[in-house]
This record gives C-alpha cells, structure tokens and sequence, in this order.
C-alpha cells in the first residue's frame, strides 16, 4: 500500500497568482529538495513528523471535505509534490473520476516526474527560482518542465530586495521561449523572516515594465491569504 507523509489536508481560498479567492482544498505533501530562501512553509520541508497516508486515506478525506465544503478543486502542494510522483500517480485519477479538478503546485524542477502525471493536471502553478534564493540554477530543469506541461502552467517568480535584475530577465526570457506563452505572475516576497526583504515599490515597477516590454501577459500579485489572515 503505498503512502505519502502529509502535512496537511485543509479548506480554504487560493491565496496566490491569478486563481487568488477561489475555494479549494489543500493536500500538502512534505518533503522537498530545494531550500529557498523565502520559504514560508518550513514545517514541511521533511516528512519527519509528519503522518503517513494511504491513497485511499486521502482521497477519503479530500472527498469528505470536497462534500462538506461545496469544493470541486484540490491544489497539491508542499513541501515539494512530485517528490512523491508514485503517489500522486495513483490520487490523481480517482480524484479525476470525482470530478475534482487538480491544481499543481510546483517548484518546476522535476520534469520527469511532470510528465508521469501532467495528463491529469487541470492547472501548474510552476515556480522559477532565481538562483540568488536557490543557490543554484535550474533553467535547464524549468524550460523542460514547461515543454512536458502541456500549456497547462503559468509561471511565478517571488521576487525580494536581493533578487538580481539579470536573474530576473533570463527568467523572463526562459518564458517566452514557450509555445504557448505562459502567464507570468511577479510575486512580491512576504518578508517572514529579518533576512528576507521585500522589494522596494520602484524594484517591482521596473521588473514588471520590462518583463511587459517581452511577455504580453504579465500580473503582480501578492500573498493574498496572509492579508487575509487565513491559511
């Protein structure tokens, strides 16, 4: 039987890129390879301490929810998801034939693993990590999972005080490469710890103006949820 350490089932609103304010269900899955610098999910960074679950055991509880709550979309999260592609290979078609709709979240490193479960995917919500938060680059690993996606992704880019404008624009360029061209939401970080330091007003302008002068769909959106006050 296989399992999967999940941090978390919950209801809430989407609270980032443009699908911010829908209900939806949240399945976190923890573990993840990459450590970001902005990470605000840290509790689930490890599977230690975290429970395991069935298949079946979170299908259940992702329908109970779905029932109780009026909620058709479930976003896969993390941590990072497609850590536990063997997993979500079998979640993902019995959510299908619910009728739930599968929305993916990712930081867009694994293609390989995309490509076991993309068919299934409605939407990616794929990250770009500049390597100034990363410590390393991974184009090579992003302009893969893109092709693998199927048109099916938009692109995020956190952006903070130290993110490099060099950075930035190999990003946006990576992006236009695609056939088609994805959505390119620029994140403002939530600065949530003293070493993460929001971009100023004039930092962001500028990114955007020139991601806008190559990308004919480009949005700001910040964390909604956390001016919310919701999870």
């Amino acid at each position: 039987m296989k399992t999967a350490a999940i941090s978390e089932i919950f209801s809430t609103r989407q609270g980032e890129g443009p699908h911010a304010g829908q209900k939806q269900i949240f399945l976190r899955l923890a573990g993840c390879p990459l450590r970001c610098r902005y990470c605000d999910t840290l509790d689930s960074l490890t599977a230690q301490g975290h429970p395991l679950m069935s298949v079946s055991d979170v299908v259940d509880e992702i329908m109970k929810i779905s029932r109780r709550d009026s909620i058709d979309t479930v976003s896969v999260t993390g941590g990072e998801p497609l850590s536990h592609v063997s997993f979500l290979e079998d979640v993902f078609p019995l959510l299908k034939k619910e009728h739930v709709n599968i929305y993916l979240e990712s930081a867009g490193v694994h293609p390989a693993e995309l490509r076991r479960v993309v068919e299934w995917c409605d939407v990616i919500a794929m990250d770009i990590k500049l390597p100034s938060a990363t410590g390393k680059a991974y184009w090579l690993e992003h302009k893969e999972f893109l092709e693998v996606s199927q048109g099916k992704a938009f692109v995020k880019i956190v952006i903070e005080k130290e993110s490099a404008f060099d950075e930035f624009m190999t990003a946006v360029s990576l992006v236009r490469s695609c056939a088609p061209v994805p959505l390119l939401v620029i994140q403002p970080v939530t600065p949530q710890l003293p070493l993460v330091e929001e971009p100023d007003p004039s930092q962001v302008n500028k990114f955007f103006a020139e991601a806008s002068t190559l990308l004919s769909k480009v949005l700001v959106v910040r964390q909604k949820h956390k001016e919310w006050g919701i999870r």
